[in-house]
């Protein structure tokens, strides 16, 4: 089986939400790879990713740890 994971940030109602928190992330912790998935017209996912290794996934996790969300999630693609 292939790796391919990706972290799941936060999932928003509005896409204007989720682009706060993609600015958030650019703004706070110098990330600038997040992407937002449109999952339907009110649910949209932020989400930095995939990645097809474990090093490089546990690097950008500890990226993200600053902000200090409970419900952040490793997804397998």
């Amino acid at each position: 089986t292939k790796f391919s994971y990706i972290i799941k940030i936060a999932e928003f109602y509005y896409e204007s939400s989720a682009k706060m928190m993609q600015q958030r992330m650019k703004d706070e912790l110098n990330l600038n790879y997040s992407k937002i998935y449109k999952i339907s017209n009110t649910n949209f996912r932020v989400y930095l990713g995939p990645f097809d290794n474990l090093k490089t996934l546990k690097k950008a996790f500890d990226d993200i740890s600053p902000l200090n969300f409970e419900n952040i999630e490793i997804i397998k693609t």
